[in-house]
C-alpha cells in the first residue's frame, strides 16, 4: 500500500508541477495585459494632446501641410489605439484559456489529494485492524496457556 501512495505522490507532484506552470503562464499574461492598458493610456493622453493641439490650430494660421500633418498624427494614435485593442483582446483571449487551464489542473490536483488522503485512511485502517488481529492473537495465546496451566493444576 505503501508503494501505491508513493507512486499516487509522485503523480500529485507532477500535477502540482503543471499547475505552477499555468500559474506562471498566468501570471506572465496578466503584466502582458497591464502593459497593453497601460499603452493605451499613453496612446490616449497623445491622442487627447493631438486633438487639443489640432483645435488650437485656429488660433494660428497654418499650411494645408501642416494641418495634413496634423490629421495624420492623430490618424496614427488612432491606429496605434486599435492595434493596442487588438492586442488587449488576444491577451484576455489568452487569459481566458489559461484560467480555464488552472481550474482544471486544480482539479485535478484536488482529486488526486483527496484519493490519496483516502488510501492513507485506508491504509491506516488496515494497520489498525492487523495491530488488533495480531493482539488479539497474543490474547487467545496468552488465554490457553493460562487454561492449561489451570488444567494442569
Amino acid at each position: 500500500m505503501q508503494e501505491r501512495i508513493s507512486r499516487f505522490n509522485r503523480i500529485l507532484k507532477i500535477r502540482e508541477d503543471y499547475r505552477r506552470d499555468e500559474q506562471a503562464v498566468l501570471a506572465s499574461e496578466r503584466n502582458e495585459e497591464r502593459l497593453v492598458l497601460n499603452q493605451l493610456d499613453v496612446l490616449a493622453n497623445e491622442k487627447a494632446k493631438a486633438i487639443k493641439d489640432f483645435s488650437r490650430t485656429g488660433e494660428k494660421v497654418l499650411s494645408s501641410n501642416e494641418l495634413w500633418f496634423q490629421r495624420q498624427f492623430i490618424s496614427a494614435i488612432d491606429s496605434d489605439i486599435s492595434k493596442s485593442n487588438d492586442s488587449l483582446k488576444d491577451v484576455r483571449t489568452r487569459i481566458a484559456g489559461t484560467e480555464a487551464r488552472l481550474v482544471e489542473r486544480h482539479k485535478d490536483v484536488k482529486i488526486m489529494e483527496t484519493y490519496i488522503d483516502h488510501l492513507k485512511q485506508n491504509d491506516f485502517q488496515e494497520n489498525l485492524l492487523l495491530e488488533q488481529n495480531e493482539l488479539d492473537d497474543v490474547a487467545t495465546m496468552q488465554y490457553s496457556r493460562i487454561r492449561l496451566t489451570n488444567r494442569r493444576n
